[in-house]
């Protein structure tokens, strides 16, 4: 049994090896958002980071394995803001208001992982785009804002306009130099759907 200082130790070095990690998946995010995928080099990173390429190595075997690393935090950081507020009991148009207005908060209050996310969803390194089913509030979500031909609440609109009318609405909101309150993003959220639902 570990004695009182042995215990302290131990949690001194958990936290040590988890700082060195953030420290790492923190300077390879800025790396790519500054100068993308291939052009992010271990020697920058070690610097940037603190840490020599030995560790990074022994925390992250490959850079690949680095780079799916950094897009599992941003994904974390993106599903935390957009599903706040809310529940699988709402209502598919409160629903709606609420992940608008969140969507509207993700990409104006982090700008550095929206440039991440857009240069991961074009490179070789993005699978499929279903990474969002594996969360079920999210499943239920995806179901719903589909054309109602294919099951969802939505017009039957090709999926190019419905993605134009929602998160591309709000990304564009989002990247204007002005900021807009919550109850002007929600009164815009309201327009599209009563443009885009059925009934």
């Amino acid at each position: 049994m570990l004695g009182a200082g042995a215990a302290d130790f131990a949690g001194d070095v958990r936290m040590e090896t988890s700082d060195k990690r953030e420290a790492i998946l923190e300077a390879m995010l800025d790396l790519i958002v500054e100068r993308g995928f291939h052009d992010a080099p271990m020697s920058v990173l070690a610097k940037r980071s603190g840490a020599s390429a030995g560790v990074i190595y022994h925390y992250f075997p490959s850079k690949d394995e680095l780079i799916r690393a950094v897009y599992e935090r941003v994904k974390a950081v993106k599903h935390e803001v957009l599903l706040k507020g809310y529940s699988q009991d709402m209502k598919p148009r409160e629903a709606f208001l609420q992940l608008a207005q969140n969507s509207y908060r993700f990409y104006r209050m982090h700008r550095r992982e929206v440039r991440f996310m857009d240069q991961y969803v074009n490179s070789p390194f993005c699978g499929d785009g279903t990474a969002w089913m594996e969360d079920p509030n999210a499943a239920k979500v995806l179901w719903w804002f589909r054309p109602k031909k294919k099951g969802g609440v939505l017009k039957d609109l090709p999926q190019e306009a419905i993605d134009a009318l929602t998160q591309g609405l709000v990304q564009s909101l989002a990247k204007a130099d002005k900021g807009f309150s919550a109850e002007t993003v929600r009164r815009v959220a309201e327009t599209v759907w009563e443009a885009i639902a059925v009934g």
